[in-house]
């Protein structure tokens, strides 16, 4: 796998963000905090923990598929379908099913 600049930027754009994210968390926290009892503290913190680590999975998801190279050529997929789709209606055209 080769490192480009295109790469790099983008890692560096999605650590900014969780960094961005992470600052914004903690003082909603800090803020609810200052009106909230503990225990509807504890429960807004499992939402939020919860969230962030979903988040963070389908972020690695993005990036695993984005440095695998699937969003090169968005067009392809599109065309093996139709081309598989002719394949089908000729074969079965050859076995008598049309």
């Amino acid at each position: 796998m080769r490192i480009t600049q295109k790469t790099v930027a983008l890692l560096i754009m999605f650590i900014f963000l969780f960094v961005v994210g992470t600052i914004i968390a903690t003082r909603t926290v800090a803020y609810l905090d200052a009106g909230m009892s503990g225990s509807e503290l504890k429960g807004f913190l499992v939402e939020v923990i919860t969230y962030v680590i979903a988040l963070t999975g389908w972020l690695f998801l993005f990036i695993y598929s984005y440095l695998k190279g699937d969003f090169k050529d968005i067009e392809a997929p599109k065309y093996e379908i139709l081309e598989m789709e002719e394949k089908v209606i000729k074969a079965e055209k050859e076995g008598g099913k049309y």
